[in-house]
């Protein structure tokens, strides 16, 4: 993912954090939206954070072994940081609650990124062992041939 998506996309996480239930066309907006839903939409907001962190550094060449964990704790930084700045605006409060549903979603990013890797690792094992079979047995053909054109040129 390039940098400016995920430059993007953290702006809206930190827009949607500012917005005051009520106050303005968006305030307006959010007042209508259940608060349960409210709550629990960090999860998915800041689980794609983490999976658009990751991809990025794997763009870069980065193993997912390292990319994760690094994206993981940036994404939950960046839930931190936008709590806090969310307290600090007039009509709005920051709540623990809010960064442990952040952290429910990163989780389950990173869970399925690490399932979906050892699903691919799994079906593409059979493949990969087909064709190192299918190289050796030519290997092996050709080797033969050499052999033989070897003994006839003798």
């Amino acid at each position: 993912m390039g940098l400016g998506i995920v430059l993007g996309y953290m702006g809206l996480l930190y827009f949607g954090a500012i917005i005051v239930p009520g106050i303005g066309l968006s305030g307006q907006l959010l007042s209508h939206v259940p608060g349960n839903f409210l709550d629990w939409a960090h999860a998915p907001g800041y689980g794609i954070l983490a999976l658009l962190l990751t991809r990025g550094l794997q763009r870069r060449a980065w193993p997912l072994a390292y990319a994760l964990p690094v994206a993981a704790a940036a994404a939950l930084v960046f839930g931190l940081w936008t709590e806090v700045f969310q307290g600090s605006t007039q009509g709005r409060e920051s709540n623990v609650d809010d960064l442990v549903v952040d952290a429910i979603g990163i989780g389950i990013a990173a869970t399925m990124m690490l399932s979906a890797t050892v699903r691919n690792r799994i079906v593409l094992r059979p493949c990969l062992d087909s064709f190192l079979s299918f190289w050796r047995a030519c290997s092996l053909v050709s080797l033969v041939r050499r052999v033989k054109l070897a003994r006839q040129i003798r």
